[in-house]
């Protein structure tokens, strides 16, 4: 390398005319494609299908329910009985109206079942028990069975009752005129979840082995499938098949040990906690649902996985299945070809129960707080709201496309905190397609789907980010003695992970006008001096870093940094000194840094360190001495002198007498 002392201006010329590569400064855009991108959003009275995209879901009125959650449902002509958790509660609704009936000493109300006189029979968790309310909801004990700590699953065949309890997968019996109990089935499963009727047999649901079982008769168990995972919680029939809802991880076993909340959550609907920030992945469900179908001709195959995990309930609709997801407050319709669609978006996050019409789902029953809706009733707002957008920077907000059908309002806010509140702006509508919101680092968009034929299939969201000023933090000189090579480097930051450029400058220290150490935009963090490029000397170096190869001149941003003074000295010191009887004395000088340090060896004997005249090396030239032993006094002998400068630099001088 060669010195030039060129400005820098001439290089700022030379940049003019460099090709600018796009880069972090450029547009950007988000993107809701297909369906895991839209169900980061909020599906606000929409469905979702995998393919055609968001559109108007069926319109619901809720009702809520003072408890925790809807875990069991019976429909009896107009009254729809509930029994719910953390408390035993029994609510009947009716008539667009809910109101406690009875209240059992129990964590948890498990299964009803018809008496056929407009009561029914109803199991609860942790005691064994099934009480009895009825058609004026007086409540009475009926049955304690022993060695049963949970009742799961009641059927009701002529007068006995049919109860799926654990631990221990046991099936039991009880007749209900004599109230007597007897053991019906054994399972070899730790819980029998799930009992239905399925022609003159029953159908058990197991966890924590989820199996689907046949039970012909009195002992008579017959295993109809394994699935991987740790429970069946729903299964019913269609057809020639059996459908059984298989959890993974948290299962509904756990539900008899919780305790009851401290405070009810009431009739209002609990506020959904607001959208995370996108980042490509949604969070993870706290457990895998799936779909099995069981054929009668003994072929089992997964259906479909639930893009909300767990599942719930399963009802069939025509050749649609319907499932309510434990997740997000939405419904899953899927059918044997794999397609999965969600539908509705509740405030609450689970959706517990769906009992199912001709046409698809007529209410649903939910947890995180216990609420009944009524599907085809009341006002749906069919508003699809992303999830935060969040840049690493402030951002300009650009143009909304949308791709899809019908009358499609466009809206945004933003803000600075990745929950949006009172600091936020106002939502705004979009003036020839672009945002209005003001540049900040969070966006939100929401799409109102204004007529029932509207559909949205695609957003696109355009935004650029402010260009942010890329930092060098640190400049470090080391020598490369055997080369006689000075290396320069430092360290050079962005926030936006802009490709940066250099101009490196030095000058010797006390001067002000800065030399140029090369003609171009240097892209490298490391420089090598060489001989020819500084003379020996005290110098400082200026460093100055750009983002214009990604921004181009008009945006990019250039800071710069000064190092330290650094010494460059390659040569190496010297020395004149003479032995008088046994003292070594002499004057050590270099040209251009401090004498740091003299040792004297005597014969080859270890060296010791000579003392300077003045008390301290300090000084490019020093005078120093050194007392040598006695026998230095006689004889013939060679002194060994090694000089040292401030830049490590060494010189070894031989003495004979």
């Amino acid at each position: 390398m060669h010195l030039r002392p060129i400005l820098v201006s001439c290089v700022a010329l030379a940049w003019l005319f460099c090709a600018i590569p796009a880069h972090a400064s450029q547009p950007a855009v988000w993107n809701y494609a297909d369906e895991n991108d839209f169900r980061r959003g909020n599906l606000d009275g929409l469905a979702l299908h995998p393919t055609l995209g968001v559109s108007i879901a069926p319109k619901l009125a809720r009702t809520g329910v003072e408890a925790d959650f809807i875990h069991c449902w019976l429909r009896d002509g107009n009254k729809l009985w509930l029994g719910t958790g953390l408390e035993g509660r029994i609510f009947v609704f009716e008539d667009g109206k809910v109101r406690e009936v009875a209240k059992i000493d129990a964590p948890l109300v498990t299964a009803m079942v018809s008496d056929g006189s407009g009561g029914i029979y109803a199991a609860v968790v942790g005691k064994g028990e099934i009480v009895h309310v009825g058609s004026d909801f007086q409540l009475s004990p009926f049955v304690k069975l022993t060695d049963v700590n949970h009742v799961w699953a009641l059927v009701k065949r002529g007068g006995t009752l049919l109860a799926g309890t654990g631990p221990g997968g046991k099936v039991m019996a009880i007749d209900i005129a004599s109230k007597t109990v007897k053991l019906y089935a054994e399972t070899g499963a730790d819980h029998v979840l799930v009992l239905i009727p399925d022609g003159d047999t029953l159908v058990a649901g197991t966890s924590d082995t989820a199996m689907l079982l046949r039970i012909s008769g009195e002992k008579q168990v017959r295993a109809l499938a394994s699935f991987p995972g740790a429970e069946v919680r729903s299964v019913v029939r269609s057809g020639k098949s059996l459908y059984a809802v298989v959890n993974g991880g948290q299962t509904a076993v756990p539900l008899a040990s919780l305790k009851p909340t401290a405070e009810r959550p009431g009739a209002a609907a609990a506020a959904k906690p607001a959208s995370g920030v996108k980042s490509g992945k949604e969070a993870a469900a706290k457990g895998k649902g799936a779909v099995w179908k069981r054929s009668d001709d003994g072929i089992v195959s997964r259906v479909f996985l639930s893009p909300e995990g767990m599942l719930s309930e399963i009802g069939v609709v025509g050749k649609s299945l319907v499932v309510g997801a434990a997740r997000g407050g939405r419904v899953v319709i899927g059918d044997d070809f794999g397609d999965v669609q969600s539908l509705f978006d509740l405030k609450e996050e689970e959706v517990l129960g769906i009992e199912t019409g001709p046409k698809g789902p007529s209410t649903l029953l939910t947890g995180k707080s216990a609420a009944v809706y009524t599907v085809g009733a009341g006002q749906s707002a069919a508003i699809f709201t992303t999830d935060v957008l969040q840049e690493t920077g402030s951002a300009q907000w650009g143009r909304v496309e949308t791709v899809g059908e019908g009358a499609l309002e466009v809206e945004s806010r933003s803000g600075f905190s990745d929950t949006p509140n009172d600091t936020w702006s106002p939502w705004q509508p979009l003036q020839n397609g672009i945002i209005q919101s003001p540049p900040s680092t969070c966006l939100q968009v929401r799409v109102k789907l204004a007529t029932a034929q509207s559909r949205l299939t695609e957003l696109k969201i355009h935004r650029q980010v402010a260009n942010r000023t890329p930092l060098i933090t640190k400049i470090d000189a080391a020598t490369a003695k055997a080369k006689g090579i000075i290396t320069l480097s430092w360290v050079a930051e962005d926030p936006d992970a802009d490709e940066l450029g250099y101009v490196v400058q030095y000058r010797p220290r006390g001067t002000k006008q800065w030399l140029m150490l090369h003609d171009r935009l240097y892209t490298k963090k490391t420089i090598d001096l060489l001989p020819t490029d500084m003379p020996d000397g005290w110098y400082e170096v200026r460093v100055e870093v750009t983002d214009r190869p990604a921004n181009g001149p008009r945006a990019a941003k250039a800071t710069a940094r000064i190092s330290k003074p650094f010494l460059v000295d390659r040569g190496d010191p010297d020395a004149t000194a003479e032995v008088k009887g046994r003292l070594v004395q002499g004057v050590a000088t270099d040209a251009t840094s401090k004498i740091t340090k003299v040792e004297v060896s005597l014969d080859g004997a270890p060296a010791e360190v000579a003392a300077p005249r003045d008390g301290i090396f300090d000084s490019p030239q020093e005078a120093f001495e050194l007392e040598l032993p006695a026998e230095a006094a006689q004889g013939h002998h060679t002194v060994l002198m090694t000089i040292t400068d401030e830049a490590g630099n060494t010189r070894a001088l031989r003495l004979t007498y």
